[in-house]
């Protein structure tokens, strides 16, 4: 069966929508929504934002769009997918081919002599009336990523001018490579290594923030203790710098560690474009209070998706666990949990652009190689 769309625009006012005038058969010389057809294979989504700016020059960035039903022809063998959205800013559309008008809604959208979809006009506007628009955080121009290390690489979330996508990298400079100059990076991974006891790293008071969860943040190994082969020198440096041994979970991060704090030193460029945070505390920051349940488990995966849905509503279960599967496909294995984190952290580096955000500790300090030791957090 054949899949069409049709896009119902509201201005930023949500007083008008945007029609445009058919030049041809059918209903030419009648209001029509935008939309055309979605091409096979296309996702729908991708169709709708496609045809809206093929037709009208309005960005993704400008509007998010949600599909709000679907009317099935069986006659005529096409589905039609109908999605409605509501402009964040003033936008002037450019037309394509038919002339673009904005109505009012005070209009008889009825009216057959003016409208074309045979008196269908009328309910579509009725029914987007209703529903409920969300109002995103995360919609704005520029590129956004929040990273997270799984066991073969890093996973990135990137906000590229209001969309979402999920990448996999196998090193930091893969990823900068093909982001080159972005807007903020995130990473769940520390930066500004612990030289001695004296170096005022945030993980207290990001584990005061997160109380009963505050375990989740792991103990950072010294400098020392990063660059030292072997488990058990890793454990004696550790010990020599900080005065305490390492836990597992701290060894087994110390790969990345190297990674990213050779990365950072060799690039001090990057220093004010990627910083360090915690998906965790961000996702307390946005919910309003620590969450307790495990974020590997089904419903504690739930949870956090629906805390950032309703911030960027492009982050889904669905869109989650397909990543997971055409990871597993592309032999890089990841959970979903990395995925979570990762857009969890894609989205506190948009709300960072918007000021929207602060640093733990208030005065953050640089270690030796003058790495800032600081979380990026959201504070709304």
């Amino acid at each position: 069966m054949k899949r069409l769309n049709c896009i119902v625009v509201f201005d930023k006012g949500k007083e008008h929508i945007l029609f445009c005038r058919r030049t041809k058969d059918p209903y030419k010389d009648l209001y029509n929504f935008v939309g055309g057809k979605v091409e096979p294979g296309e996702d729908s989504a991708d169709a709708a934002y496609r045809e809206l700016y093929e037709e009208t020059g309005i960005r993704r960035s400008e509007i998010h769009l949600s599909r709000f039903m679907d009317l099935t022809y069986y006659q005529q063998d096409f589905v039609l997918e109908m999605y409605v959205g509501q402009l964040h800013k003033e936008v002037t559309p450019v037309p394509e081919k038919n002339p673009l008008l904005w109505l009012p809604l005070t209009e008889d959208f009825a009216n057959p002599k003016r409208f074309a979809g045979d008196q269908n006009i009328a309910h579509i506007v009725n029914v987007a009336l209703m529903f409920h628009l969300p109002e995103p955080a995360c919609i704005t121009e520029g590129t956004f990523i929040g990273v997270d290390g799984c066991r073969d690489g890093w996973i990135a979330a990137v906000i590229l001018d209001g969309q979402l996508r999920i990448e996999f990298y196998q090193t930091m400079e893969d990823l900068l490579a093909a982001y080159p100059d972005p807007d903020r990076v995130l990473i769940d991974m520390a930066i500004g290594l612990p030289y001695s006891c004296d170096d005022l790293r945030p993980d207290n008071e990001a584990r005061k923030l997160l109380g009963r969860k505050g375990s989740s943040i792991f103990p950072i190994p010294s400098k020392a203790a990063v660059y030292a082969d072997g488990e058990e020198k890793q454990k004696e440096a550790n010990r020599s710098a900080l005065g305490k041994s390492l836990s597992k979970q701290s060894i087994a991060i110390i790969p990345k560690l190297r990674q990213l704090d050779s990365f950072m030193i060799k690039h001090l460029e990057y220093q004010d474009k990627i910083s360090e945070s915690h998906p965790e505390v961000c996702f307390a920051c946005l919910a309003g209070s620590p969450l307790l349940s495990n974020k590997k488990d089904f419903f504690g995966l739930t949870e956090r998706t629906a805390v950032m849905a309703s911030f960027l509503p492009d982050a889904t279960m669905e869109l989650i666990l397909r990543t997971v599967e055409e990871m597993k496909q592309a032999h890089v294995k990841c959970a979903a949990d990395d995925v979570a984190d990762a857009i969890c952290l894609a989205l506190t580096a948009c709300l960072d652009q918007q000021g929207k955000t602060r640093t733990i500790p208030e005065k953050p300090e640089p270690n030796r190689d003058r790495l800032l030791m600081q979380m990026i957090i959201p504070s709304l």
